[in-house]
């Protein structure tokens, strides 16, 4: 026959279990709520803290670089203060899980091994030396692998500080195990998030800028002067640039010396730009330059002389030392003359200088 107290300890079991559960509810939520990591990670162990016996949980997360760092924690300030931001190495997980005894998707380390000397490990000074076979050590260790859908290793859980002083049962590793599923998925969901991040970033930059030379293309240029027609009020300069000799450059070299000289000269005129001005490659060996606000006309002007003293300098490429030269030309006006009108007129200033030029040096293409 059931006796009381039995009764109620299986009544405190299940009421324990159905709140790990409701704990667990949450974090599933919280998983699929925030594209946050460390927000999640948070959610994780304080929930592990909470539902799982444990009083101390530790995540690290996979970095890009390969190694491991501690992203949340969960105890005592103390603890928080001396393993957040601390990193390990892949190397090191795969000695602690060799040396580790399997319980399901567990991995529990006893106290009688020796930790690796680069490991930074957190010990309580006030949990006692057990005497039962079945205590929880100071040293001892229980790690719950992140993993993503390929398998791959994303993370390791680690929890500390039993409440009761003991080794976790059957329920309480299940519960882990649990936890660390849900971890592992807010890890996945965070890198999906980062790479889609990325590669947006990177198709909108295809879309604005010149794969050649980093530079903005006539869509982004487009777009800023189109901006700037919007604020009538803010003087508009334009330069135009066209390259001397390339011509002469990629018929003696190749395409690849002309590519190592636009780059180049990308470079150096990008060097010359403020920071809130636009410069584009308008296409082949052409370049505009758009700048805005005051004494636009001085900006142009000292803007076109550095521009024109920078390209007359040599460029070394990979099949040998080359100089070109650089016609500059530009216009000035209010926001209402209109971009094209401005870009048309220093178009025709540069062609003057670049005539200027060819009667100068007869070779200048």
């Amino acid at each position: 026959m059931t006796s009381i107290e039995d009764l109620s300890s299986q009544l405190s079991d299940a009421l324990a279990q159905l709140d790990g559960l409701r704990t667990l509810h949450e974090v599933s939520k919280a998983v699929h709520a925030s594209l946050d990591l460390t927000t999640t990670m948070d959610a994780v162990v304080h929930g592990v803290t909470r539902a799982s016996g444990f009083e101390v949980a530790v995540i690290n997360v996979l970095q890009p670089d390969g190694d491991f760092t501690v992203v949340s924690a969960d105890g005592t300030d103390e603890i928080r203060r001396s393993l957040l931001g601390t990193r390990t190495t892949l190397a090191i997980w795969d000695e602690l899980f060799g040396k580790a005894e399997r319980w399901g998707s567990l991995y529990f380390i006893d106290h009688g091994h020796d930790m690796p000397d680069a490991m930074i490990t957190w010990t309580s000074d006030t949990l006692p030396v057990p005497t039962d076979p079945e205590g929880w050590h100071p040293d001892d260790m229980l790690l719950a692998p992140l993993t993503a859908p390929t398998g791959e290793l994303v993370g390791v859980l680690s929890v500390d500080l039993p409440l009761d002083g003991r080794r976790p049962g059957p329920v309480q590793r299940e519960m882990l195990e649990l936890f660390a599923q849900h971890a592992s998925m807010a890890v996945h969901h965070a890198r999906l998030h980062h790479e889609l991040a990325e590669s947006r970033a990177r198709l909108a930059h295809a879309a604005t800028h010149d794969p050649l030379t980093g530079l903005a293309n006539r869509a982004l240029l487009r777009a800023f002067t189109d901006e700037l027609a919007a604020r009538p009020e803010t003087p508009v300069g334009v330069m135009v640039i066209d390259l001397d000799d390339f011509k002469a450059i990629n018929d003696a070299g190749g395409h690849d010396a002309g590519d190592e000289v636009l780059r180049t000269v990308a470079e150096r005129m990008t060097a010359l730009i403020r920071p809130g001005d636009l410069l584009a490659r308008a296409g082949g060996d052409e370049f505009i330059v758009v700048v805005a606000g005051g004494d636009v006309d001085k900006v142009l002007r000292d803007t076109a002389a550095r521009i024109h003293d920078a390209l007359t300098e040599t460029i070394e490429t990979r099949t040998g030392t080359v100089k070109i030269g650089a016609s500059v030309g530009h216009a000035a006006g209010a926001p209402a003359t209109g971009f094209a009108h401005l870009a048309a007129a220093a178009d025709a200033d540069m062609y003057r200088t670049k005539q200027r030029h060819r009667a100068e040096r007869p070779w200048v293409a």
